[in-house]
């Protein structure tokens, strides 16, 4: 889904439509900030995860950490 900033249209439809739970008193509606903050965030894109060259998947790291060596001391 690509970013774009929601309309009151969609707010509203979304209302009327009952993705977004809210309670109706009359002509009042009554939304959760949580459900409200749900419903605006499925207009925005998750982030890509990338990495450079020097950065490594942790597959990669968990493999190599066998050939690691390390002293510790108890008491």
């Amino acid at each position: 889904m690509t970013d774009r900033v929601p309309t009151f249209a969609d707010l509203c439809s979304a209302l009327a439509e009952g993705r977004i739970p809210a309670t109706v008193d009359g002509s009042m509606y009554s939304v959760n900030a949580l459900e409200l903050r749900r419903y605006l965030n499925k207009f925005r894109s998750l982030p890509t995860i990338s990495y450079t060259y020097g950065d490594a998947p942790i597959s990669i790291l968990h493999k190599e950490s066998s050939n690691w060596s390390s002293s510790t001391q108890t008491h």
